[in-house]
């Protein structure tokens, strides 16, 4: 059995530390492995910075996959079973499927650049099924805030915001957080 939970939020709402809190709960409580896959691509001295931020709050003991797009592909034939995986972060996740394998971002959109993106996300909700303990997804929210100006940014807000429709209603429990406070929106109480 899964336990599945999304923890969405805003930029530095504190998401990624109450995922991490969850993730050690449910450590304890399966007594297993973390794994922390890490979507994220080091691409310049702030990204790096993060990086390197989110690596020295975690546990020494947790293990690191990184993979920016193929999510279902690596946890396919998940050999950890139970496990507590911690996906962070969906929003860079969904950047990296929008720009695809070479990160163009000159290449037009399309209605089958968009399905392939829609398509890479069933294919990662799908493999659940096959996984026991803990799945934590940090995702971020960017539908609160003003229409952006510029047609990139448009298509990620959009694309974010049915990605993020996608893995709440594929979830167990659902948190929002605000300010490091996380109200369950979905399936459990507050924390």
């Amino acid at each position: 059995m899964l336990e599945t939970i999304l923890v969405l939020g805003g930029s530095s709402s504190g998401k990624s530390e109450i995922a991490e809190e969850l993730a050690k709960e449910l450590e304890s409580s399966y007594n297993c492995e973390v794994f922390y896959l890490a979507t994220g691509v080091n691409c310049d001295r702030e990204f790096a910075a993060r990086i390197k931020k989110h690596q020295e709050r975690r546990p020494r003991h947790w293990h690191t996959i990184e993979e920016p797009r193929c999510l279902a592909k690596v946890l396919q034939n998940w050999p950890h079973q139970p496990s507590v995986v911690l996906v962070d972060s969906i929003g860079t996740w969904v950047t990296n499927l929008i720009y695809g394998e070479d990160g163009q971002e000159e290449r037009p959109w399309s209605a089958e650049r968009e399905e392939a993106c829609l398509q890479e996300v069933r294919g990662f909700i799908s493999t659940w099924s096959e996984l026991s303990g803990g799945l934590i997804m940090v995702a971020d929210e960017v539908g609160l805030g003003i229409v952006p100006e510029y047609p990139e940014a448009r298509l990620f807000r959009d694309m974010n915001g049915r990605i993020n429709q996608m893995l709440a209603e594929a979830a167990d429990r659902v948190y929002f957080v605000m300010a490091g406070i996380a109200c369950c929106i979905k399936g459990g109480t507050a924390r």
